[in-house]
């Protein structure tokens, strides 16, 4: 028997105890309330998050032969979830936390059984056959126009019996021994059971005191503490937005995933003012040689907490007293930096890449100078790493011509130079 049929009777019951939930019963009758919905939504990001970015980022054979970029939910999660935020439904923190729940076994067993990946792939694929016959439900219960606040539930619309063939037959192709079943069945009854616990705890809700979670801010950031004043979150993410626009940089290097991964730090970072200063430099210290070390340059995190400390005093000028402390934090980095090189010398060197590039480029990267000097002092610093990481990627000849690889080449040279004088 091929591995789609055994899927499909092993998970039968699944299907039928799920849709008979008070969930799917409250959905079907209209009369969910809206705030249970947009909470699936949240939690159902945070799944999708990381189940699909442990199949894309998987190197067994099986999952790659199987998983594709048109699979991915993730998009379509977001844009409803855009969609509603203007209508500030709470956090239900019982439902993410069951979807947290779910994605640290996702995370596990695609370390010590990555097969089972597929089993959970089955089964939120699968689902869009159901989400496409409930949209109408979710349109009617809202009063939407079109597929707003839907498309998730809409997938792929008109198409999805064919689309649903087209999964079917690459699986039974790819997982054509038996003895590759076990784990992907497993992974299936580890899914129902895991959505099964979300679905209950989604209708009715139970209150809570905790209002935001950030998994609203990113769905893969996990269980870490943002601030629970909303003016503070604001705050925090027009930092991010303001340090994004400064260093276009981070938006080529690691796209919408990392602005999401931005949002969530810098959500982080603003609760930190609760500490005392000692501590507060201690995290700020970790997070600092963890980001140099993937490409981010402290220079990135000290205009950071710059800004953060501007957009918070703004936005709640009554606690400016806490807020002076990522003023302080982001000085002691500044500080550390000028250490190896001064001021001016590390300006004229960051500034002196722009006149060996074209202006186009200029524009399109700025302060990238300011970066690989950067860089240069965070390794000189004892960050293991933290030039490397940045190099690599700005030296790669399929995206950069080699005038630029030259001006990187040549500013790297002239800024280790400096700091061993």
């Amino acid at each position: 028997m091929e591995i789609m049929a055994i899927l499909k009777a092993e998970t039968a019951d699944y299907h039928v105890k799920l849709e008979s939930l008070p969930y799917f019963c409250e959905l079907i009758a209209h009369r969910l309330p809206l705030e249970c919905y947009v909470n699936q939504l949240r939690a159902l990001s945070v799944v999708h998050s990381v189940l699909e970015d442990q199949l894309a980022t998987s190197t067994n054979q099986q999952i790659l032969s199987v998983w594709n970029d048109d699979l991915r939910k993730l998009p379509l999660l977001l844009e409803d979830l855009l969609f509603f935020e203007p209508r500030v439904c709470s956090d239900n923190i019982p439902s993410i936390d069951s979807a947290l729940s779910m994605v640290e076994k996702i995370r596990l067993i695609s370390i010590e059984r990555p097969l089972s990946l597929l089993g959970y792939l089955y089964v939120m694929e699968g689902s869009t056959l159901g989400n496409y016959m409930h949209q109408p439900d979710i349109t009617e219960s809202y009063h939407l126009g079109g597929l707003n606040g839907s498309q998730y539930y809409a997938g792929y619309k008109d198409k999805v019996r064919s689309h649903w063939q087209q999964f079917a037959d690459k699986m039974n192709r790819v997982i054509s021994t038996p003895a590759l079943y076990p784990p992907i069945i497993e992974g299936a009854h580890e899914t129902f059971i895991g959505l099964e616990k979300l679905y209950r705890s989604l209708f009715p809700l139970k209150k809570s005191n905790n209002t935001f979670h950030v998994a609203r801010i990113n769905p893969e950031a996990g269980n870490h503490p943002i601030p629970t004043d909303k003016r503070e979150i604001q705050a925090a993410l027009n930092a991010s937005n303001r340090c994004w626009s400064e260093y276009p940089y981070y938006e080529k290097r690691y796209g919408k995933r990392g602005k999401r991964f931005s949002d969530s730090d810098t959500c982080w970072l603003a609760t930190l003012t609760a500490l005392d200063q000692i501590a507060l430099q201690k995290q700020i210290d970790w997070l600092c040689r963890v980001l140099a070390a993937r490409g981010m340059p402290s220079l990135l995190l000290e205009s950071l907490l710059y800004y953060l400390s501007q957009e918070l005093t703004t936005a709640v000028p009554e606690n400016k007293g806490l807020y002076q402390k990522l003023l302080i934090s982001a000085d002691r980095l500044k500080l550390n930096r000028l250490k190896k090189i001064e001021e001016q010398i590390f300006r004229n060197l960051a500034e002196e890449f722009d006149q060996f590039v074209e202006l186009d480029m200029r524009d399109e990267y700025k302060k990238i100078g300011f970066l690989l000097v950067s860089a240069v002092v965070d390794e000189n610093n004892g960050i293991p790493e933290a030039l490397n990481s940045l190099h690599k990627w700005l030296v790669d000849s399929d995206r950069f011509p080699d005038g630029w690889i030259a001006a990187v080449e040549k500013t790297i040279n002239k800024a280790t130079s400096k700091v061993s004088e």
